[in-house]
């Protein structure tokens, strides 16, 4: 027989107890007012010292009974394993919990990165065609509406991917007078160049540019990058939400590595069938990926740049083949004054 002390998980003070071993049970008394019999299944221990036993049961939250040390070698024997962690993380131990709680984050982590891709081709276009409307609007007086310089922008669109811009899911192309570098692919087949984009490059430069925004479009990358960044439930909250309070956000979304390799090898591919030489866009992604300035950072938030990058473009470069430039002489000018509100004169 031992004494040890109950803690009922009713009331709020201790009871002593004597304590003796039955038939697979624990049997408890106080003097002659109440015995139970606890069988020891329902028993596990929650900490085994040096100088103390404390059980509780698994069927009674809040119970718990301290017996003597000397308790323990008569008593533990017939008790589970002592629980440290938790019970699965006892069960299996705590090196092989860690690995399986490793793997299950893995998991999660690549499925995260993964789920994306798998989703974006199955949203309806139209769904984004809105999105892509209201961000485009939503920069109302700042876009640019000179009409030869809208046609010399579109051009050098279809130079690069003949056909694209036709069509009901066809990609429309806007200029907008913000005095930053950039050009982002936007939602529904949209994309945006603000003005240093055009006015500070050449039409070849442009177009390497371009072809880089055509291929986000076309391979689903823009859906992607808002599933990934904003979440599932956030992504389809942002159809019935202020679209225009996302503007910012969409238009410096990030893509990643595999995303930009993608659309990098998209728009070489597209350069070369245009016979426009890729030379231009590897010096001005070299002379951007050295710049830190306001000129180039908003296309650095959004289209990471590398040396490396630069390269591949300009190894893309064949010294045999015949290049031509990316738009007639009149088109260029046209399209270096698509900001302007008079026409551009004719040559």
């Amino acid at each position: 027989m031992f004494h040890g002390r109950l803690y009922d998980g009713v009331t709020g003070h201790p009871h002593d107890v004597s304590v003796e071993l039955g038939d697979g049970a624990l049997i408890l008394a106080q003097s002659s007012v109440w015995r139970d019999e606890i069988p020891t299944s329902l028993l596990k221990r929650v900490d085994a010292g040096t100088s103390a036993l404390r059980l509780a049961r698994s069927d009674k939250p809040g119970w718990r009974l301290t017996l003597p040390a000397e308790a323990i070698s008569a008593i533990a024997p017939l008790l589970g394993r002592e629980e440290k962690y938790g019970r699965w993380i006892d069960r299996a131990g705590l090196v092989p919990a860690l690995i399986i709680a490793g793997l299950i984050t893995s998991a999660v982590l690549a499925i995260g990165y993964v789920a994306p891709e798998w989703i974006a081709p199955h949203v309806p276009m139209r769904w984004e065609r809105d999105i892509g409307g209201a961000i485009v609007g939503d920069y109302g007086k700042l876009r640019c509406r000179n009409a030869p310089g809208q046609r010399a922008l579109e051009s050098l669109v279809e130079r690069v991917a003949p056909g694209s811009t036709r069509g009901p899911d066809g990609i429309k192309v806007a200029a907008l007078d913000v005095p930053m570098f950039n050009a982002a692919a936007l939602p529904g087949g949209y994309i945006v160049v603000f003005k240093p984009a055009i006015t500070e490059t050449t039409p070849d430069a442009l177009a390497g540019v371009l072809a880089h925004e055509v291929a986000h479009v076309r391979r689903r990358h823009v859906t992607e990058a808002l599933i990934r960044e904003l979440g599932v439930g956030a992504f389809v909250r942002l159809f019935a939400g202020n679209i225009g309070a996302n503007a910012e956000q969409i238009v410096s979304l990030s893509y990643t590595r595999h995303n930009e390799a993608q659309a990098d090898s998209d728009s070489i591919a597209m350069l070369r069938r245009a016979g426009i030489s890729p030379r231009p866009t590897a010096e001005l992604f070299a002379r951007l990926s050295k710049e830190t300035p306001e000129f180039s950072a908003r296309f650095l938030n959004s289209h990471p740049l590398s040396s490396q990058r630069a390269r591949k473009f300009a190894a893309s470069f064949d010294p045999g083949a015949r290049y031509a430039p990316a738009l007639s002489a009149g088109q260029a000018d046209a399209l270096a004054e698509i900001c302007t509100k008079k026409a551009a004169s004719p040559r």
